[in-house]
């Protein structure tokens, strides 16, 4: 008897998404993206921010070894490095930072650039278009990765114009600014002696004390005009409350030598190139000094907050302060987040300024010597 076994074989059907499974899937991936890429976008930020700390702290620690090679004299805003022109016939001045090349493993480039502008295999435009990365922080988007830019400017202290907003072309802020030095900004504090603050013989009857007590870069202006020396900050302001290096979006060409392109400064309004004697202090608080009275207290760089309750305002100065437009701004400014800027300081550190900090306290950063005339002691809490 043949048995015959019957076996059915059921097919299963392979059963999908439903609509609903398919939404709550969809809304559980849209939730989880939206809690870690705010967190991803934050730590490229962070990360782009600390590449640019470092920048700033490499440069800074340049400018170091070269004071220390030089006797504690820090690089020439312009004129440290020069080379010939084309026809051989006159010098054309680098500005600082060709001067910390060397010091920045480019010593073969330095080398070139002081050549004759019409000697070596490259010229010197395609020298000039070098993309070095330690000059342009990642958060600039005019600089980062675009031929010869530079992002890091000097502090050139306290630079006067006309008053008029905004500023022409022909002053503050011009490309053209080749002018900002001790002998176009004479501030003299009176003191008839024949030497200038530093110890150097003077040619000229007053010394340039008020302007060299601001900045800490200046150009080369021949004479014996004197430079601004680590040992002239310790012994004064001190190097841990004055700024040396800052970021600007509105930076130039790092093989310029003009003002605008490599320096920041404090916009100072003036009827003229030397600080007004009066014996009320002129509504900004900056440029004047009142030491024909016997025993004054000269106040040429006392803003406002430091002898009144008024607060002081740096104008078009401030930090990360919109640009005027047709003009460089020398001011700090920055792509990070609040407009906050990094800065190194005389002393080596690095750090960052809050754009909403107090303006007062940011333009006595700017200078070596302002407790010599007239600015308040910066103390430790207003940081």
């Amino acid at each position: 008897m043949n048995i015959r076994h019957t076996v059915r074989v059921a097919q299963s059907r392979r059963r999908g998404f439903t609509l609903i499974e398919l939404l709550v899937v969809i809304s559980i991936i849209a939730t989880l993206a939206a809690l870690i890429l705010p967190g991803i976008q934050g730590a490229r930020a962070a990360a782009r921010n600390l590449q640019c700390i470092n920048n700033i702290r490499n440069i800074g620690t340049a400018v170091m070894n070269f004071s220390s090679q030089s006797g504690g004299r820090l690089p020439k805003l312009a004129g440290q490095d020069t080379y010939l022109n084309a026809a051989g016939t006159g010098e054309v001045a680098y500005g600082w930072p060709v001067s910390l090349l060397p010091m920045l493993d480019n010593a073969a480039l330095a080398r070139l650039l002081l050549l004759q502008q019409n000697t070596g295999s490259q010229s010197h435009q395609t020298l000039w278009d070098t993309q070095i990365a330690v000059f342009s922080c990642p958060d600039d988007d005019t600089a980062f990765q675009i031929d010869g830019q530079l992002s890091y400017v000097a502090n050139a202290g306290y630079a006067p114009y006309t008053g008029t907003s905004p500023v022409p072309a022909g002053e503050w802020g011009s490309i053209n600014d080749q002018s900002h030095n001790f002998n176009n900004i004479d501030w003299r504090d009176g003191i008839t002696d024949a030497t200038s603050s530093t110890g150097l013989a003077q040619t000229a009857p007053l010394a340039t004390r008020i302007s060299q007590s601001t900045g800490v870069f200046w150009r080369d202006t021949g004479g014996d005009r004197s430079i601004v020396t680590l040992d002239f900050i310790s012994n004064n302001d001190g190097q841990t409350q004055t700024m040396m290096l800052s970021e600007n979006l509105d930076a130039g060409l790092w093989s310029s030598n003009r003002t605008g392109q490599i320096a920041f400064a404090l916009q100072v309004p003036t009827s003229g190139l030397i600080p007004t004697q009066a014996a009320i202090a002129t509504p900004n608080g900056v440029g004047r000094y009142d030491d024909s009275t016997a025993g004054a207290q000269n106040s040429a760089l006392a803003v406002i907050e430091d002898f009144s309750s008024t607060g002081y305002s740096a104008g078009d100065s401030q930090i990360s302060a919109a640009n005027p437009g047709g003009v460089r701004p020398w001011r700090p400014s920055s792509n990070h987040v609040g407009g906050n800027v990094n800065v190194f300081y005389c002393d080596g550190h690095a750090g960052s300024l809050n754009a909403t900090m107090n303006q007062a306290v940011y333009a006595r950063l700017m200078t070596p010597a302002g407790t010599k005339y007239g600015q308040n002691v910066i103390k430790d809490s207003n940081f």
